[in-house]
């Protein structure tokens, strides 16, 4: 193995330990010395990497843009539900992304100073989602797309505590929020054709199984 690629995986494995503890601990609770003795590395190599705590917040806060893309399709509404249950799929699994929405919760901690925040990139995304539902007339007369967004980031933002424990039926309630929230927020005649459920779900476990059910759309409407 040359140098360079063991400075890559040294490089990813205080990346990935720091955001085990800023899951657990937050920000001002994770120290250095805890993230050294679970990676099991020298003070040298961390700091060869990075300069301080705060720098190692901002490398783990740092989310790549593409995971802020939503979907394209025709039903807008159906590009947000999409979207939302893919990324708390990815919160469930992947540790950085958790440790990056916690230290965005914890009012932007770890982030780099004009670099919005998981939760504000989070935000942005999903009301710029429901206006255009709305100027597209997916959306009931009075459905508000502040509102809405409040709602959804809620549910997002006050599952933080439970992250370091278990993430296990992150995605699951999210569908359960969808299944009882669009009924509120979509015209009579596109709710038939929206589809809630996890797609990474089993088919025999889907709700409502056996029975007559939204169609799966992945955007679009049959």
């Amino acid at each position: 193995m040359t140098r360079q690629h063991r400075g890559i995986r040294t490089r990813h494995l205080i990346v990935q330990t720091a955001a085990e503890v800023f899951c657990e601990r937050g920000y001002h609770g994770t120290s250095t010395t805890e993230i050294l003795t679970r990676s099991q590395l020298t003070r040298g190599a961390l700091y060869f990497h990075f300069d301080s705590k705060q720098q190692l917040a901002e490398a783990v806060a740092s989310v790549p843009a593409e995971l802020f893309a939503p979907p394209e399709g025709p039903v807008v509404l159906q590009c947000l539900v999409d979207f939302s249950l893919r990324h708390a799929d990815r919160l469930a699994t992947d540790v950085v992304l958790r440790a990056s929405m916690r230290l965005s919760a914890e009012h932007g901690t770890g982030c780099a100073q004009g670099t919005a925040p998981h939760e504000a990139k989070l935000r942005a995304v999903v009301l710029r989602l429901l206006q255009q539902a709305g100027d597209a007339g997916e959306l009931v007369p009075g459905a508000d797309p502040l509102e809405i967004t409040d709602v959804l980031m809620g549910f997002f933002t006050n599952v933080q505590p439970y992250w370091a424990k278990t993430t296990a039926g992150l995605t699951h309630r999210l569908a359960t929020l969808w299944r009882y929230l669009l009924p509120s927020i979509a015209t009579a005649d596109l709710l038939p054709h929206l589809d809630w459920r996890p797609r990474s779900a089993p088919q025999s476990s889907r709700p409502g199984h056996g029975q007559e059910t939204p169609a799966a759309m992945s955007g679009s409407v049959s």
